[in-house]
């Protein structure tokens, strides 16, 4: 039981309750709205990386990270996506400058990676949602299939159970837990393709792209669990109750929404 009396489960839908509207109209109006959703969500995730990842002087990296991911948000908003990714690779050079070479520094030498980490999935989700035909529907479907992965793994996992796959990394997660959210995510992705997206390619090719997908997410769950480790902390924050972070919510996303902009590139969507 939480300080508030509230289970952990019941503070998890409390907090998804109130959240959730939020979310779905940011996606459902997009634009404007969808990019401010869009940079509180980065700084939030700034915040939550830097003030973990630097030992020192971390209100420096904070107030970087932060300005940087925004002013890349913002050029990718107004047409120059290709400027916003290269300043994303340049902040992380000079954090990688400032870490690994800076005369004494104690700093982690991987927290260079972090504009990387939160701005790219930040910018991919913006021109997902930003596609003339489909933003809103392609915009959906990421965020069903992650939680058709988290949902499927969860309860394979709980009903299967079996082998760890990492368990010094991720102690709950199994190889059944793995192959259930393949199955849920390329399942959903037929569904959704079926219903909603209706794009010209075969169902088996839509279910391989949701399986790929389930193995991101999993993928990037298990990335911000071995940073967590590290740290030997529990969650990012404790922003969300009975979730922990933003960092922790989106931990598949992060992974999911890049190569979900790379295959609509590929496909021309």
């Amino acid at each position: 039981m939480s300080e508030t009396g509230l289970s952990s489960f019941q503070l998890r839908v409390l907090s998804a309750v109130v959240l959730a509207p939020f979310a779905v109209s940011a996606v459902y109006f997009g634009d404007i709205y969808f990019v401010l959703f869009l940079a509180l969500v980065a700084v939030i995730m700034g915040v939550e990386w830097c003030r973990t990842s630097f030992a020192t002087t971390p209100a420096i990296y904070i107030s970087l990270t932060t300005l940087w991911v925004l002013i890349a948000l913002y050029s990718a908003y107004e047409g120059y996506v290709q400027i916003a990714f290269l300043s994303l690779l340049l902040c992380s050079s000079v954090f990688f400058v400032m870490t690994w070479f800076r005369r004494g520094g104690t700093e982690w030498r991987g927290a260079f990676v972090g504009p990387l980490y939160v701005g790219i999935p930040v910018l991919s989700l913006l021109e997902i949602r930003g596609s003339n035909d489909m933003g809103l529907e392609l915009t959906l479907s990421l965020f069903f299939v992650v939680w058709a992965t988290d949902i499927g793994a969860y309860f394979s996992g709980k009903t299967i159970g079996g082998p760890k796959i990492a368990p010094s990394i991720s102690p709950n997660k199994t190889w059944a837990g793995l192959f259930g959210g393949m199955a849920g995510a390329a399942a959903t992705a037929v569904a959704l393709d079926y219903y909603m997206l209706n794009l010209d390619v075969a169902l088996w090719v839509v279910a391989v792209i949701g399986t790929l997908l389930a193995v991101l997410a999993q993928i990037g769950d298990f990335c911000e669990s071995a940073w967590k480790r590290h740290f030997k902390i529990k969650d990012a924050s404790n922003l969300i109750p009975g979730h922990g972070g933003v960092l922790d919510r989106l931990d598949g996303v992060l992974f999911v929404a890049p190569a979900l902009y790379l295959i609509k590139s590929l496909m021309g969507i």
